[in-house]
């Protein structure tokens, strides 16, 4: 019985002794597989060699902005990381070791969590893990950091949504004309609001928009004015224009877009590339409305590898 007692009193005083040297996390790490080429050993913030795997694991509690690993028993290499990058279970890598958020460190689900964890007011682009996602890395513009956090899209590529309609004739009431009246109302967004807990876009938020004429058109949308869609000739200039590609995200493609409403009125010209990260359409019509038909606009992830170094990471600590 005293021999039990010492040996508890000696682990009780390492604890204590790696409490004071800075070993203060508890962390639970998680091994996955994974691909190479989906992992930046460029961005590893701590690279060096260990002879077994739990001296890495050590290292990674160690060091508060470590969330995964690669420990690679054939050479021993270990390095660490301060995101967490995407599992893909048929790779070549089954010795990635990623954070469980059920310790004293985790990564945030969304701005609000973000700030608050850290302290951070600074709008900007982060690295978020949404709960929807199954927490996979997400580059976030956090805006209103500092009062009320929201979650935008920064668009890399024109966004531009057209409206055409009466104020655009140069004769009044007539049909497929070939020239309009400037200007065509354009709402080009340089960054889109999403709401973080289903991945859904707000398309009536404005708060980074271009605007040309008074109207502005939600995001995903075309108006036109023009004509009866089955007239021929009979330019249309209503159109829709979405590219997200370099922000790792695309159209759900199970959304689908169409004829919202309008007079003899019709969606052409639709596209949608192999990728997803590019759908354009016009609209038709006397007049037509076109966008989403099958629900709001929802992104998912895209198979577009996003460096680590285009977002800050955060890491949460008790």
């Amino acid at each position: 019985m005293l021999h039990y007692t010492k040996r508890v009193i000696i682990f009780l005083c390492l604890r204590f002794l790696l409490y004071s040297l800075g070993k203060t996390d508890e962390i639970f790490l998680r091994r996955t597989t994974t691909r190479i080429d989906l992992i930046e050993l460029s961005m590893a913030i701590w690279s060096g060699h260990f002879s077994r795997r739990s001296y890495c694991t050590s290292k990674c509690t160690r060091e508060p902005d470590c969330v995964s690993l690669l420990y690679n028993m054939a050479n021993g290499s270990c390095d660490l990381f301060n995101v967490i990058y995407d599992s893909d279970d048929r790779g070549d890598a089954d010795y990635y070791w990623v954070l469980e958020n059920r310790g004293t460190r985790w990564v945030p689900e969304s701005c609000l969590a973000l700030s608050t964890c850290s302290g951070i007011t600074t709008d900007g682009e982060y690295w978020v893990y949404p709960a929807v996602t199954n927490q996979r890395l997400t580059k976030i513009y956090c805006h209103n950091l500092a009062t009320e956090p929201s979650h935008f899209i920064t668009l890399k590529y024109p966004n531009n949504f057209i409206i055409h309609d009466g104020s655009n004739w140069i004769i009044q009431r007539k049909q497929c004309q070939s020239a309009i009246r400037p200007p065509l109302k354009k709402t080009k967004f340089l960054k889109v609001k999403l709401q973080i807990e289903s991945m859904v876009v707000n398309g009536t938020d404005y708060t980074f928009t271009s605007l040309t004429g008074s109207e502005p058109i939600q995001y995903g949308n075309a108006l036109d004015c023009n004509g009866e869609h089955f007239k021929d000739p009979c330019p249309h200039f209503g159109t829709a224009t979405i590219d997200t590609k370099g922000t790792g995200l695309i159209v759900d493609p199970t959304i689908e877009f169409g004829l919202i409403k309008g007079y003899n009125a019709a969606m052409e010209k639709f596209h949608r590339s192999v990728n997803g990260d590019l759908i354009s359409f016009t609209c038709a019509g006397w007049c037509g409305l076109c966008g989403p038909i099958s629900g709001p606009i929802r992104v998912k992830h895209s198979k577009e590898f996003i460096s680590a170094a285009d977002a800050k990471a955060v890491i949460c600590n008790q």
